[in-house]
Order: structure tokens, then sequence, then C-alpha cells
């Protein structure tokens, strides 16, 4: 079975920040005009045009069900944050819209603890395995990495290898309950040891420190001791 691709168009930051704006206040059929209207400065065409306002409303208006919850808390800590944590804030909700965004991201943190810098043709490979050998996948590829090198995540440098920039540091207790929540849907697991949490590839841009005392304090989260210090987080619904 072909794994469906979907993040077919490159999407920039103030396009993320306008639809998470306006989702807080229009109705579907509004945020649709919003967004054709909105983006017709950035992306002339009818088609590429109609692609982004899809993805858009995927990662901030149509979530599934059980994202709803998280989508909202997200919503209403928006305007208290910094440009960095607006940032981690699509970045996640992004991961859990698009699984090809979230196996790309992970894959590419993975290599840079590796190394220091990506080869393009690297990634590209990774992905053909994980979804096929055809072009939807190149498209879609190109479409991601293109996507977080203009939110500043990654530096492409003349040797086509992308390079990571510095890590953000997050310290909210709010966006530290946003990341764990993030790490259990994205992953589909159940329970996780809390020390595997701490700087988990799928947000390699970022670092933080998620505590104990953070995560119990949250009723979306169950903790439960297993032996002197192995501490294990699942989710309660």
């Amino acid at each position: 079975m072909v794994k469906p691709v979907g993040f077919d168009q490159k999407i920039m930051l103030h396009h993320l920040d306008f639809t998470e704006n306006e989702a807080r206040k229009l109705s579907r059929k509004e945020m649709y005009e919003a967004l054709d209207y909105f983006l017709r400065s950035d992306i002339q065409g009818a088609k590429s045009r109609k692609n982004a306002i899809t993805m858009l409303m995927k990662i901030w208006y149509l979530v599934d069900e059980e994202t709803i919850p998280l989508r909202d808390k997200a919503l209403e800590m928006f305007p208290h944050l910094t440009k960095e944590e607006r940032l981690l804030v699509h970045w996640g909700m992004t991961i859990l819209a698009y699984p090809f965004f979230k196996d790309l991201v992970q894959e590419l943190g993975k290599l840079f603890r590796l190394q220091d810098e990506v080869p393009s043709a690297v990634i590209g490979r990774k992905m053909k395995e994980l979804y096929g050998d055809r072009r939807r996948v190149e498209v879609a590829t190109s479409a991601v990495l293109t996507s977080i090198k203009t939110w500043g995540i990654v530096d492409l440098l003349k040797s086509r290898s992308y390079k990571l920039r510095p890590k953000m540091s997050i310290t909210s207790t709010d966006l530290n309950q946003f990341i764990t929540e993030v790490i259990l849907r994205a992953t589909n697991v159940t329970a996780m040891p809390i020390d595997l949490l701490h700087n988990h590839v799928l947000f390699f841009p970022f670092s933080f420190d998620i505590s104990v005392t953070e995560l119990r304090n949250n009723n979306q989260f169950r903790l439960n001791r297993q032996g002197i210090d192995i501490v294990i987080v699942e989710l309660s619904s």
C-alpha cells in the first residue's frame, strides 16, 4: 500500500501565523476565503494556492478529533508567545497533521545527532525508502526542507547540505506539556520514559528539559514510577 504524502507545498511562517490567528474567529467557509485572499501576494497560481490552503487548514483548523483540545490550548497560548515559541507550536501542529513531515524531521533529527551537516541527497534517499521512489515523494521532501529553511531551522550550504542553526531554548511549562503530548501522539506509543522525551529527535531544533512536576500538574498525563529512577509518562485520554 502506497503511503500518503500530502505535504507538497512550501509553507511560510507568516502563512501559519495568519491561519492560527484567523482560526480563533472565522467559520470554515470564511477561513478558506480569508486564506485565498491572504496567500495571493505569495502564491499566484490557483492550484498551488489551493494546495497551500488545504495544508494550512489541516495544520490549524481541520485537525483530528483527538487533537482538538491540544489545538485549542495552543490557540489560547499563542498571542502570549515569543517568536521562537510560536515556531515550536507550529512545528508540533505540523508534525501531528502530516506524518510525512513527522517522518522527515525525525530522520533529519537522527542524522543531526551524528553529524553537523546532512546532504539533501541523503535525506531524499531515506524518504524514498519510506514512501517509495516516486516524483511525489521528491516534491514533498523538497517542500518540507524548503519550508523549514525559511522558518530559520536550517541553512542550505553550497554543498547542497543542510546545517542546523543554533537550537532555540524552551522553558515554558505549558510548552513542555505541549511537546510531551505531541511526541506521545505522533509516535503512537501508549507510554514513554520521561528521559526519552528530553531532546527527542522530533523536536531537534529546540532545547528543552521536561520535569516530572510539570507533567504531574496536568490532568492530560499519568505518571508511573518503575524502579528507583524511571518515570513513565502516558496520556490519560
